[in-house]
């Protein structure tokens, strides 16, 4: 049996949206070679949870799936991008998730959900982690990038790696859909399985740097 083992809850887009991310990871690495998260596909990360005990991890997350369950899809929109500043002049680049009253209260009744009192910043990563040398070579081509993508997210997924492992890697775990349709309010009656209509006005195909 596993000793210990991490885990990651993550709300996944469609595929359409991962390509797309993909490209924006496959030019960066044209310019400045191969970086952290380069392969990693398309995921707005919401709860690490390391070094746990997988016998206790794994009681915990089956208590809250009816908390999940009750939850409504949402429609998410990548807006533009943006950057974390880290320590030691350490950079990441990421696509920026729209925040609107209804985003936000979403989230917030999601984190109650999974217990989180951290701040969350819903985001997709594109260059994760990178020196500032080959961020101040990256950002212009990403600073005034207009990429607007909306999605529907209707389920959050759990992955899981052994914390010790030589070499570590995140295997699918389990999944909970989001059922709450009465919570989509008007959007009760938009089948989830179509391509979401963005509310601002259509952009034309982004030629990559």
């Amino acid at each position: 049996m596993t000793a210990y083992e991490d885990y990651l809850m993550l709300l996944s887009p469609p595929d359409a949206v991962k390509q797309e991310i993909a490209r924006y990871k496959k030019a960066s690495a044209r310019l400045i070679g191969d970086y952290q998260s380069m392969d990693s596909p398309a995921h707005i990360s919401i709860l690490h949870l390391e070094r746990q005990k997988p016998f206790m991890a794994d009681r915990n997350i089956d208590l809250i799936e009816k908390s999940l369950n009750a939850l409504p899809a949402v429609l998410l929109h990548i807006d533009g991008f943006r950057y974390f500043s880290h320590l030691h002049n350490r950079m990441t680049i990421y696509a920026h998730i729209r925040s609107t009253p209804a985003v936000e209260e979403w989230f917030k009744r999601l984190k109650k959900s999974l217990n989180i009192k951290k701040a969350l910043v819903p985001h997709i990563t594109v260059t994760r982690n990178i020196p500032g040398e080959d961020f101040t070579l990256l950002w212009p081509h990403f600073q005034h990038k207009k990429l607007v993508e909306p999605f529907w997210v209707k389920e959050l997924k759990i992955v899981k790696r052994e914390t010790f492992a030589e070499a570590p890697k995140w295997q699918s775990f389990k999944v909970f859909e989001f059922k709450n349709v009465a919570g989509l309010g008007n959007r009760a009656n938009v089948p989830l399985d179509k391509p979401a209509q963005t509310d601002m006005p259509p952009v034309n195909q982004i030629d990559l740097f």
